[in-house]
């Protein structure tokens, strides 16, 4: 009989998703850390809005006559504009970092409740099929949650392709990407490194190389793999290799 969590459509994902559910101590922790990473974009785009643009500096650092005439101890109200003078004084550059910030923030927003809901979808994936409950998984390790994986393969049918899952079937989904990348730089298609001058070579593999080399080769509507995970037919033509290529 088939259930709801039979053959999942992107089962990559949904390992990954049972995997950082559990590294990162459930549904809760993660819903906090949700909400803390949208206050603290907030926090930090106001604050840099409010050190560059809101701060009157001439008068803080009495650089002008008339702040030099004050003679009293300048208050920090004093020196701090309000909301609408810094709206009306407000540079144009400035303008547009927080059109952009205001933006990226609600994909964040969105990203954010996709994960929730996904991983909404995970809790009940735990409670239900792999009987652990909320309060127990952080005595767990993860292990021990996937031999209950294994085990829910034979009941809930999650990969089509095998009636029974090994360890190594789900870390070589878990580490699908990661995989890749090493091979690349074993096969010197992608060599890490960066010549400088006097040090000469150094290795570089830096986070935003990492982002840029995914979106190209995993995540873009122009990527090699269909759905992150399945090679397109035309990159197994060995005849196109070299147009592809290009």
């Amino acid at each position: 009989l088939e259930s709801k969590w039979s053959h999942q459509k992107d089962l990559d994902d949904f390992f990954v998703r049972i995997y950082q559910y559990h590294q990162k101590h459930g549904f809760f922790c993660i819903v906090l850390s949700e909400i803390f990473g949208l206050i603290q974009f907030i926090f930090i785009v106001s604050f840099t809005t409010l050190i560059v643009q809101c701060v009157d500096y001439p008068l803080l650092f009495r650089s002008t006559p008339f702040a030099r005439n004050i003679t009293n101890k300048i208050q920090i109200n004093q020196v701090i504009q309000s909301p609408k003078q810094c709206l009306h004084h407000m540079h144009l550059i400035t303008s547009l970092c927080l059109i952009l910030s205001i933006i990226y923030w609600l994909y964040r927003l969105c990203r954010a409740l996709y994960n929730l809901l996904s991983y909404f979808n995970i809790r009940a994936f735990y409670t239900q099929a792999l009987d652990i409950k909320p309060n127990d998984l952080p005595n767990m390790t993860w292990h021990e949650v996937q031999q209950r994986l294994l085990i829910a393969q034979r009941t809930h049918h999650l990969c089509i392709h095998k009636s029974t899952l090994t360890e190594l079937d789900i870390h070589n989904r878990l580490l699908r990407f990661k995989n890749y990348e090493v091979a690349l730089v074993n096969k010197g298609i992608l060599p890490p490194k960066l010549h400088l001058p006097i040090i000469g070579d150094i290795i570089s593999f830096t986070s935003g190389f990492k982002f840029n080399l995914r979106l190209i080769l995993f995540w873009g509507p122009y990527s090699p793999f269909d759905q992150r995970w399945h090679l397109r037919q035309e990159y197994k033509i060995h005849s196109q290799r070299e147009a592809l290529a290009r």
